[in-house]
């Protein structure tokens, strides 16, 4: 009997904890709901967006040669004659080391099917060896490329065109962006008499992204017969911020 007392207590108590949890997670609850309309009512949500235009003062460009051979050692041996030729031409623009780095150095073996044997066969071998370079003074960008297919390359592709100074130029792009949105959240409260406070809350909703300009992929050939110089355009780049800002009144 004693043992049927204690066993009923224990269970009163465990119900009235219970009961005690969950009221208070239901007040909690109601709590955050309470603030969450609370905060959606007497706001103002506007967006905002800056945008500066520079003059790009920095270029990347890929640079590289491929050669063919019967086998992968004559195909490597050409690309590499070629190659210090190419490289030697590029340090003529004063351009240093650490701004020239390898991203793509391949054997690929060509194939052909041969319909006598019923299956794919190597007829030779391509080597394809590539450089990024960065270039500091963006005038020179034509001429490299008129020098560097003079002595052999013909893999010239993803001329990119930027600023040195990134977040100089995007911070700028960040106020510009903040000001517009200010004076939408102004123009819309003057309309109903309010007067705004500084912001309730703001997100940031961009990130740097810069422009890519043009991209060659030739041999480039005409250049030793015609001699002329290949016009590279830089135009300007469009820095651009956006924000997201909540005004409360």
């Amino acid at each position: 009997m004693k043992n049927k007392i204690a066993i009923l207590s224990i269970l009163f108590a465990l119900v009235l904890i219970g009961g005690y949890v969950l009221g208070s997670t239901s007040q909690t609850v109601d709590n955050v709901l309470a603030d969450e309309k609370n905060d959606l009512g007497n706001t103002i949500t506007v967006s905002g967006e800056g945008v500066v235009k520079v003059k790009p003062d920095i270029a990347y460009i890929n640079i590289g040669i491929e050669t063919i051979g019967k086998n992968s050692q004559d195909a490597q041996i050409e690309n590499k004659n070629k190659m210090t030729n190419i490289m030697s031409k590029i340090r003529s623009f004063k351009i240093k080391d650490e701004d020239i780095k390898t991203i793509e150095y391949n054997i690929i073996a060509m194939r052909e099917y041969d319909r006598e044997k019923g299956k794919s066969v190597i007829t030779g071998y391509m080597v394809r060896n590539v450089v990024q370079i960065t270039i500091k003074d963006i005038n020179n960008v034509g001429k490299i490329i008129d020098r560097v297919s003079e002595v052999g390359a013909n893999y010239i592709t993803n001329i990119t065109f930027s600023v040195k100074d990134k977040e100089k130029y995007y911070l700028e792009a960040l106020k510009m962006a903040m000001e517009n949105a200010k004076n939408k959240g102004a123009a819309i409260a003057s309309t109903f008499g309010v007067k705004l406070d500084k912001p309730y809350k703001v997100n940031e909703l961009s990130n740097m992204n810069y422009s890519v300009v043009g991209g060659y992929r030739d041999s480039f050939a005409y250049l030793k017969e015609d001699a002329v110089n290949t016009p590279i355009s830089q135009g300007e780049l469009e820095i651009r911020a956006k924000v997201n800002v909540i005004y409360k009144y």
